[in-house]
């Protein structure tokens, strides 16, 4: 599958074969008899019928992002119809939509312009019609609230009235945007359009999922990675009321641990088959399984980490600007420190889960997935399909957070219903799902700053040393392109600039997760700079501006500039804000930290207390956002806000050990997570300007997490530089 970030199809998403709109009947349901509304489908994404419902189909994975919201409300406010008159419906996987993926913050990046370009085609159907049934220009025509309207005479015609003749209309190839001053939908603090479904206990998550005739599966997997099933004995299972079958997974008949370059297969293990998934786990809580894991390094936490301390000294060079040996044999001074950062789970609240239907030679597949694409092509793999014979609907997903950009739990599914010849229902417990995840790359990171007479960085050296989640995953291409690459924060800034990689080879299955190397690396990059504040005696904020210099596009890589006057902008900004300069009591402290993700500038302070026992409270979380425009308000708060606490979380307890080449943790009482009343007051504030939204979903977590170490430095004057803080911050 290809996830390229830059190519769209037009042409595809937006026209019909024959470049107008297609008809259809659509039945209305009522008590009373009512004439059948016809009904105007704009292939493939906007339907209207002749009441003046419009329908759109909703096409990326909705996984918590609110994109089931936020794209239709692009296309809407294009096409200019009445928010209140529209049906949202979440589409099926379907090779036409390009960029069908849910992953790195991109759903309106990569679909402003192909939202507002559908709905300015069908605008255009639309106004030409009313054009000539008002006998007017059409440039003298707007579209709003489902209405034509020539504002000049007052006259409108509705929607409905006028989509059997605009289907007739032949659709432009290029059209003229609506400006931005008149949005009314766009901008508007909108609910979720499943809200009513989710606190009413109604929505259909992936977990929800029911066919008729249905099997329920569950799934225990050789706890050590890259392990194989010796032998099991089923006997005190099938004793279980509601046991059905036992059945062996083997990946090696199945292509391997790979299903495909950045799609890892399922892992060896065995499955029950139930009437129900209590029995099912039940009878999976009675196998006597034994593991082969010959082929098993072995490993664990502290093996791993001295491998990545050792992995310091020998490295190889992936970005140098200038000459830092240079700049370190002129300075008036030095500083160095070493970070170290665990693996950490996903943890999404719903269970991995699938369910499949495979019958004669169609595969019809519920998935709560990210990657739909990726679905397709393990299933083509293992079973030899063709795509015809694949059909994927995508339930929503009760949060993914990178996890669900793999399939192979889906693997296991579509296996089990072919063994039976009914659709299945797999279910993982918490157990399974946290012992069997891909997790976010642990690291040993050293940072080295070369200072001039004003205790200024003259040079900066990075060096981080860990397993790579591309080698993990089968990519091609050097191993430290998804741990550290030439874009890292602060190249451009420093006129004498290293970063440096080493590899270590572990059997700990890696992927991505929430905000990816960012997420990692914003800790040691912002904890070293506040370091270097306090060395030098300065306030953080001062230092970091006066580091970062004057607003300027600053150049980084090829044509890709840094708009360093947004950055200035979001920081000062959140200075204010938290009143950093009003001094705080003892025992509480601020601080500070700011990153470029996704094409989004956000700057945060977080404010703590820290009791003489080193209990530390987090207090509140003040934050500015400069993302673009904002589609919907109230969505975007709620992924900051999502996106500030997972941070928080990972910071405070977030951990994955290793013992005897598998994980330690298994459910909540051993891998930590906040609980509601550790949440702490977020403010929020996102600057208003006319440029195009960017991401969101990921941003704000890589600076909440030094923001948070900095503001216990700042409270306690103890640094620290290895997570998670319980654990590592002691009385």
């Amino acid at each position: 599958m290809r996830n390229t970030h830059g190519r769209r199809n037009f042409i595809k998403l937006t026209a019909s074969a024959s470049g107008a709109l297609m008809v259809g009947v659509h039945f209305q349901s009522c008590k009373t008899e009512k004439a059948t509304a016809a009904n105007f489908e704009f292939l493939p994404l906007v339907t209207i019928d002749t009441d003046g419902w419009v329908t759109l189909i909703a096409k990326n994975p909705e996984i918590g992002q609110g994109v089931k919201t936020s794209l239709p409300m692009i296309l809407a406010e294009e096409l200019g119809a009445d928010w209140k008159k529209v049906k949202v419906v979440q589409g099926d996987f379907n090779e036409i939509y390009e960029e069908q993926w849910a992953g790195g913050s991109y759903a309106v990046i990569l679909n402003w312009d192909l939202m507002r370009t559908a709905g300015a085609k069908v605008r255009y159907a639309l106004t030409a019609v009313a054009s000539q049934k008002l006998e007017v220009p059409a440039a003298e025509l707007i579209s709003q609230n489902g209405e034509v309207v020539h504002q000049a005479s007052g006259k409108s015609i509705a929607f409905g009235e006028l989509v059997g003749e605009a289907s007739q209309i032949p659709l432009p190839d290029e059209v003229e945007f609506k400006p931005i001053d008149a949005f009314n939908i766009v901008g508007q603090p909108l609910p979720q359009v499943d809200l009513d479904k989710i606190v009413s206990g109604k929505m259909e998550f992936g977990i929800d999922i029911k066919r008729p005739g249905m099997l329920f599966a569950t799934v225990r997997k050789n706890p050590v990675f890259d392990g194989r099933v010796a032998s099991f004995d089923a006997s005190e299972t099938k004793k279980v009321v509601g046991v059905i079958d036992v059945i062996e997974l083997d990946n090696t008949q199945y292509g391997g641990r790979l299903l495909g370059a950045n799609s890892p297969n399922f892992v060896n293990g065995v499955a029950v088959v139930a009437n129900s998934t209590w029995a099912a786990f039940k009878g999976a809580e009675k196998l006597n399984v034994t593991w082969d894991n010959s082929d098993s390094r072995n490993e664990n936490t502290e093996n791993i980490f001295e491998r990545f301390r050792q992995q310091l000294n020998s490295t190889s060079i992936e970005r140098e600007d200038g000459n830092f040996n240079n700049a370190k044999s002129k300075a008036t001074a030095t500083m160095e420190a070493i970070y170290e950062l665990p693996f950490l789970a996903h943890v999404t609240m719903e269970p991995m889960n699938c369910t499949v239907d495979f019958r004669d030679d169609v595969c019809e597949v519920w998935a709560p997935t990210q990657n739909p694409g990726a679905l397709q092509e393990g299933l083509m793999k293992l079973f030899d399909l063709k795509p015809e014979q694949i059909k994927i609907h995508m339930p929503r997903s009760g949060g993914a957070f990178g996890r669900r950009f793999y399939v192979d739990y889906a693997m296991d599914a579509a296996i089990l219903s072919k063994e039976m010849g009914k659709p299945v229902k797999l279910t993982w417990t918490r157990e399974e799902d946290i012992k069997h995840d891909w997790y976010r790359p642990a690291s040993v990171q050293k940072l080295t700053a070369t200072l001039d007479i004003d205790g200024m960085v003259t040079g900066w050296q990075h060096i981080l040393a860990n397993a790579s989640r591309k080698t993990s995953l089968g990519r091609e291409g050097r191993p430290a392109g998804t741990e550290i690459d030439e874009y890292e924060f602060p190249a451009g800034f420093v006129p004498n600039l290293r970063f440096e990689y080493g590899h270590v080879q572990s059997d700990v299955p890696l992927g991505q997760w929430r905000a990816v190397a960012p997420g990692a690396n914003a800790f040691p990059i912002q904890s070293f700079l506040d370091e270097l504040a306090f060395k030098n005696g300065m306030d953080p904020i001062d230092y970091f501006l006066k580091f970062i210099g004057p607003a300027r596009m600053v150049p980084v890589v090829g044509d890709y500039e840094f708009d360093n006057a947004r950055f200035i902008t979001v920081i000062k900004k959140v200075r204010e804000k938290c009143n950093w300069d009003i001094r705080l009591p003892k025992g509480q402290g601020r601080g500070f930290a700011a990153r470029k993700m996704s094409g989004s500038f956000i700057a945060e302070v977080v404010t703590v207390e820290v009791s003489d026992s080193k209990e530390v409270e987090i207090l509140s979380v003040d934050v500015v956002v400069d993302c673009g425009i904002v589609v919907n308000p109230s969505g975007a708060k709620a992924q900051v806000e999502g996106a500030i606490l997972e941070g928080l979380c990972a910071a405070m307890y977030g951990e994955i050990t290793i013992a005897n080449g598998a994980a330690e943790q298994s459910n909540f009482h051993d891998y930590r997570w906040m609980r509601m009343n550790e949440v702490p007051e977020i403010r929020i504030e996102f600057i208003k300007n006319d440029l195009p939204p960017r991401g969101l979903g990921e941003p704000p977590l890589p600076p909440a997490i030094p923001a948070l170490t900095n503001a216990i430095f700042a409270a306690t004057g103890h640094r620290i530089r290895k997570l998670p803080i319980i654990g590592n911050f002691k009385a």
